[in-house]
């Protein structure tokens, strides 16, 4: 900012000295002087101390022995100038001051409710430096801030700033309203108006704030402790070395809660040393689901809680906070208690009939059973040395923090609340112009965060888990909950609820072979899984071990192991071998196709071993069960062969195994097949022979062989139908001579009819 100095005089011609504004940059190497009218006798010694300022030169940077308060440093303020007052030769001692200061940023940013650092440089070489806050008029509106306070530099100040407690009776204890100072407040006409903080009228440092600092920007100045009251709440130093800003916004509240769970410290590398966020995080599993016994770590992300948070952990010795702290939890529970608006919950959502709800009871707690972490915010804005996330580690054993004990099955929903009425805002209880209790709200009034304005209601973040059993749940098992492990590179596997690092180990001793067996491994714990490699010592599919599992020295869990083939498939059935080529008899059985099958899993099993021959034209099932490791030969002695004497091919199904062969039906050399179309030839040879009158007897037994039922031809007793629907001579009747046209009489018909019914009666043909 360009330095402007107005040397008119007024309309009586008297000289018009210069208020400092320091509503200038951070700059801090410039004084600005407004003339203002002032009484004859004033204006001379007015007229004097703007004459020894401006002859004293500005000088960048700080002066030689500037100290450094606070955590600030000479090299934090490489981006400010500081300003030097040399007083002239011919000024009083009360003048005689030098002056410097800086800042190490031009604007300071914060959230309002939660602490600042300010980091700078002041020394008065004849007198105390003192930090002026506020005081300002806004640019946009031309209103002042409401707010002036000041602050002594050095000694107890260090710089940080809690914004929650600015203008309270807990506000900064360097403050020259608890601090002796050397301050005179004088008028625009010279006058002196106050001497102290106290005696300001308006909304200052002494009192009379309705609320807590709201956000707003607020000017910083390194000053001397003289200064000009414009009006109510505009205060301007005389002399400031440096100017700099405090940028106050509103706060941000995150409406996600993180939730993963751990195990028990104890149970963590180190026995409990594990308090730190990254080793909770490096040893959690993110899941909402939490083991009984382990804990649940619920992440809170929030602005302008921490002021409050960091007033009350100083008043238990365990502040400053910073991320990465652990500090004891009854400082949560404080601002629960104390901080209007700001709620957290955590409760049972599923009590069973009858039985009370139980309740994260923070207030009577044990330290053991739950802890306060604090760590940098992930989602929201804030300041530079201000942690913005906090976690909240609750313990789900017995006897913990909980009213009733959590017990697997219960589910639990967990708010964290900024509470807010439309229509409403916070305000103090005191309004008597001394400065007020800082977390006493007015009332009567709703519930209400400080920082909410009128157009704001309650903004929450839900989230929710449930508490489950320990257990270890194997992958293959039987039906009566032995293990199944594969005989080659075989491993026991299972899901667990168990979080890892938990030293678990188990071992397999068989004790029936000659030299008894006995081999350990460590159990493998990763998200929710669990592996043992199994030695097995080599042992061959259907050998029996026994499985004990430890958790350190405590047994957890003895089982037996079966060794398998396959833990997927332990029972499974399967083909040794088929024949190439199986002969059978045409019209017998299938007892000459035998297949070897054997028990491949290792448990004792059941199957079907399925034939199909010729595609489909011949098929047969057997129902096996099979030990472990039995071996068998399987026919199938009650299947009939009913297909023509050839080759044709088959396949042998077991469980999935397939084999194929080829079977051979042979002829039966002790059966003649005779088939329609020759026992209708020899049935007309027959009626030849007889018509030629060759009474050939070994011909019609051929012919009677080859039909096996065409009698009819030669039947002409009663087998053969008569034109006239008479009977023929069966009836005893005498009967005339009838000749047959092929010249056969009656005696020779009825002698061949008695040889005919007397060859049927011994029951077979010749």
């Amino acid at each position: 900012m360009t330095r402007r100095q107005d040397d008119s005089a007024d309309r009586d011609g008297g000289p018009r000295a210069a208020a400092p504004d320091t509503d200038a940059d951070s700059g801090g190497g410039c004084l600005r002087s407004r003339l203002r009218r002032l009484p004859t006798a004033r204006a001379v010694v007015v007229a004097l101390l703007v004459l020894v300022v401006t002859s004293a030169g500005v000088v960048a940077g700080p002066a030689a022995g500037v100290s450094v308060v606070g955590s600030a440093s000479v090299a934090d303020s490489s981006a400010t100038n500081a300003v030097t007052a040399q007083p002239s030769e011919s000024a009083g001692p009360a003048d005689r001051r030098e002056l410097s200061g800086s800042f190490s940023r031009p604007t300071y940013t914060a959230i309002a409710g939660d602490p600042v650092d300010i980091r700078y440089t002041a020394s008065n070489s004849n007198g105390s430096a003192y930090l002026l806050i506020g005081g300002n008029r806004l640019t946009d509106t031309g209103n002042p801030v409401g707010y002036t306070d000041v602050v002594k530099l050095g000694g107890d100040f260090d710089g940080t700033i809690n914004t929650r407690l600015l203008g309270t009776d807990q506000g900064t204890a360097a403050s020259c309203r608890e601090t002796d100072c050397d301050l005179e407040f004088v008028n625009e006409n010279g006058k002196e108006v106050a001497d102290s903080l106290s005696e300001l009228s308006g909304a200052t440092g002494a009192g009379g704030l309705a609320r807590p600092l709201v956000p707003q920007r607020y000017r910083l100045a390194i000053t001397n402790g003289t200064f000009v009251v414009e009006g109510p709440g505009v205060v301007t130093p005389v002399g400031a070395a440096a100017s700099s800003d405090l940028l106050l916004t509103k706060p941000t509240f995150h409406d996600k809660i993180e939730v993963f769970t751990t195990a028990d410290p104890e149970d963590l590398e180190g026995g409990g040393g594990g308090e730190s966020l990254s080793a909770l995080e490096q040893n959690g599993v993110e899941r909402t689901a939490v083991t009984k016994g382990d804990r649940v770590v619920l992440g809170f992300e929030a602005t302008g809680i921490w002021g409050a948070m960091s007033h009350f952990a100083t008043e238990q010795n365990e502040g400053p906070l910073q991320a990465g702290q652990a500090v004891n939890h009854s400082v949560l529970t404080k601002i629960l208690r104390t901080e209007d608006g700001v709620s957290l919950e955590v409760r049972q959502t599923n009590p069973r009939m009858n039985e009370p709800r139980s309740e994260l009871d923070l207030p009577d707690a044990d330290p053991e059973d739950v802890t306060l972490l604090l760590a940098d915010a992930e989602e929201l804005e804030t300041g530079d040395s201000t942690p913005g996330r906090f976690y909240l580690v609750v313990d789900t054993s017995d006897d913990g923090p909980f009213t009733e004990d959590p017990e697997p099955g219960d589910e639990f929903a967990v708010e964290f609340a900024l509470e807010g009425a439309e229509g409403y805002r916070y305000a103090f209880d005191d309004d008597s112009g001394e400065p007020p209790a800082p977390f006493k709200q007015r009332l009567p009034a709703p519930e209400q965060f400080p920082y909410w304005e009128t157009s704001d209601g309650t903004v929450s973040a839900e989230a929710s888990f449930s508490v489950q059993e320990r257990y270890f749940e194997y992958d293959h098992v039987t039906d009566d909950g032995e293990l199944l492990v594969e005989d080659s590179g075989g491993a026991v596997t299972g899901t667990t609820t168990i979080l890892p690092p938990v030293e678990m180990s188990a071992t397999f001793v068989d004790d029936k072979r000659d030299e008894p067996f006995r081999s350990e491994s460590q159990v493998e714990l990763s998200e929710g899984n669990f592996s043992i490699s199994a030695d097995l010592g080599g042992a061959d599919p259907g050998t029996r071990l026994n499985y004990e599992l430890y958790d350190g020295t405590t047994l957890r869990d003895s089982r037996t192991v079966i060794v398998v083939d396959d833990t997927d498939d332990p029972d499974r059935l399967a083909i040794d071998s088929v024949p190439q080529n199986a002969t059978v008899a045409e019209g017998g059985n299938l007892s000459a196709l035998g297949i070897d099958v054997r028990n491949a899993g290792g448990l004792e099993g059941e199957g079907t071993l399925a034939l199909d021959v010729a595609d489909g034209n011949l098929t047969t099932a057997r129902e096996l069960t099979l030990s472990s490791n039995e071996s068998r030969t399987v026919s199938f002695p009650s299947a009939t062969v009913r297909l023509d004497p050839g080759e044709y091919p088959f396949t042998a199904t077991l469980d999935g195994d397939q084999r194929n062969g080829t079977l051979v039906v042979a002829e039966d050399p002790a059966r003649t097949t005779i088939d329609d179309d020759d026992g209708g030839a020899d049935t007309n040879d027959s009626e030849n022979s007889s018509s030629s009158g060759d009474d050939d007897e070994n011909s019609t037994a051929i012919d009677t062989n080859s039909t096996g039922t065409d009698t009819d031809s030669t039947d002409t007793g009663g087998n053969t139908s008569d034109p006239t629907g008479d009977s023929g001579g069966q009836d005893g009747e005498d009967e005339p001579t009838t000749f047959l046209p092929f010249g056969i009489g009656t005696r020779e018909t009825l002698i061949g009819t008695a040889l005919v019914g007397a060859v049927h009666l011994l029951g077979h043909w010749v």
